[in-house]
């Protein structure tokens, strides 16, 4: 596929129907999963794990919200059909969810694995925009096809988790940020449901210089989010908001408490995490509290700030798919708490590798092409890191050594990703001009 092709109407057959043959094995795939290993509202079982987390994150969470109680709390834990309250996502995200949560449970389990899909085809039609390939449908069902055969794509479908969401919304706030802030602004709205994904992610755009989208999204986020908050507190506390607010805040404070004391999640034993801070944690043997976590992800982000910063000034950008959004996107999974599911962000750099646009991608063939091939292959590894997955891990039983070998991979690569992102970007800015690739445009839509 030549990086010259035409706007409209350009496709290759064979890549069309590979994708659509690969978007059928990968929904088929998880649908087979999700309904044979189905997880009956309750108690929370790995080996019966399908579409748990639609049920435990999202549509038990958004009909206690509905009823005005707070899915935070210990009588949530208790009156609904859970494994435990929820850690803290915004209530705004799931006062977006509303509609779902007022059907009936099994259609809307059907209703969210199509939203699911259909997600995946956004992402695949977003990516193909920000190489330049606006209705490349060939290229559009192959970028879909490849993120629903993914590790996080395969999770997704199976356990009903709402990472499509999230991820699209923290591809398109990267990408519209310079030129759409409005809409980039809309876009971390959905971002702003995790705390791990706006966190770096605002002070990433930050240090890009994306002042306007973040003011936007800050204003539209806590009146997203505080709309609902205080729906909950009223109910908390029979009318007094301010006592209302207080019990929630706590309840915030046992769940996040609660939450990080499931041994999955501890860094010493996950098999998911793919931050730096867990991978050091993991080899050092050791549970650091959420304030060293903090702090650890503001030493992270450091230097990827300073270089994007120096782009900036420079007015060098080159979008979500070219080296900044690399650099963004590798510095926002080294940074903070993230699981293997978070790695689908990739997707768009590594399209853009692929394809070759933006041109700082070509500009690495010949000679320095070993660049573009090993930054390939670092996304591919988290991508694809089935290697690590519990049933192969179950199965093979390695020694303990080799079993923290094998979870480290995915971590180390993003954060050797992040630091390649970081010399390449800082290298460009020596180049002259003219070889310089200056801010791109958002893709029309």
């Amino acid at each position: 596929m030549s990086p010259e092709g035409e706007r409209f109407g350009v496709y290759d057959h064979r890549l069309t129907i590979i994708g659509l043959l690969l978007i059928a094995f990968s929904v088929a795939l998880g649908g087979y999963r999700a309904i044979t290993k189905y997880q009956v509202p309750g108690p929370f079982s790995h080996d019966n794990a399908g579409f748990c987390d639609f049920h435990n994150g999202l549509y038990f969470p958004t009909a206690a919200l509905i009823e005005g109680i707070s899915p935070y709390g210990e009588v949530y834990a208790t009156t609904y059909p859970v494994d435990r309250q929820v850690p803290f996502f915004s209530p705004g995200f799931f006062a977006m969810h509303a509609p779902l949560a007022i059907l009936p449970l099994r259609i809307a389990e059907v209703a969210y694995f199509v939203l699911i899909v259909l997600t995946a085809l956004a992402i695949g039609f977003f990516v193909a925009s920000m190489v330049g390939r606006y209705r490349r449908w060939d290229l559009i069902l192959m970028i879909t096809g490849l993120l629903l055969l993914s590790r996080g794509g395969q999770s997704t479908l199976y356990v009903g988790y709402f990472t499509m969401e999230i991820v699209l919304a923290t591809l398109l706030a990267i990408h519209w940020a310079p030129r759409r802030p409005w809409l980039a602004a809309l876009a971390l709205v959905i971002v702003s449901a995790k705390p791990t994904y706006i966190l770096p992610l605002g002070f990433l755009m930050l240090a890009r210089g994306n002042y306007k989208a973040l003011a936007i999204g800050a204003v539209l986020s806590l009146v997203a989010a505080g709309i609902p908050f205080a729906w909950l507190a009223a109910h908390a506390s029979e009318g007094n908001l301010i006592t209302g607010v207080w019990e929630i805040a706590e309840d915030i404070r046992a769940t996040q408490d609660v939450h990080m004391l499931v041994a999955d999640e501890m860094p010493v034993n996950t098999w998911t995490r793919i931050d730096l801070p867990a991978i050091v944690a993991k080899w050092m043997q050791a549970d650091p509290s959420q304030a060293k976590l903090v702090g650890i992800m503001f030493f992270v982000l450091a230097l990827p700030m300073v270089v994007l910063f120096r782009r900036n000034k420079a007015g060098v950008d080159d979008g979500a798919a070219g080296l900044t959004g690399l650099l963004i996107l590798s510095a926002f999974l080294a940074s903070i708490y993230h699981q293997s599911y978070d790695a689908m962000v990739l997707i768009a750099p590594l399209v853009g590798i692929l394809i070759g646009s933006p041109a700082i991608w070509r500009r690495a063939e010949g000679h320095k092409r070993w660049k573009l091939l090993t930054i390939a292959g670092l996304i591919v590894l988290p991508l694809y890191s089935f290697y690590s997955t519990r049933i192969l891990l179950g199965r093979a039983d390695p020694a303990p050594v080799v079993l923290r070998v094998l979870t480290s991979v995915s971590g180390v690569s993003v954060a050797v990703l992040m630091l390649l992102a970081c010399w390449m970007a800082w290298k460009q800015l020596g180049q002259d001009s003219e070889n310089t690739d200056r801010t791109i445009p958002a893709v029309s839509t």
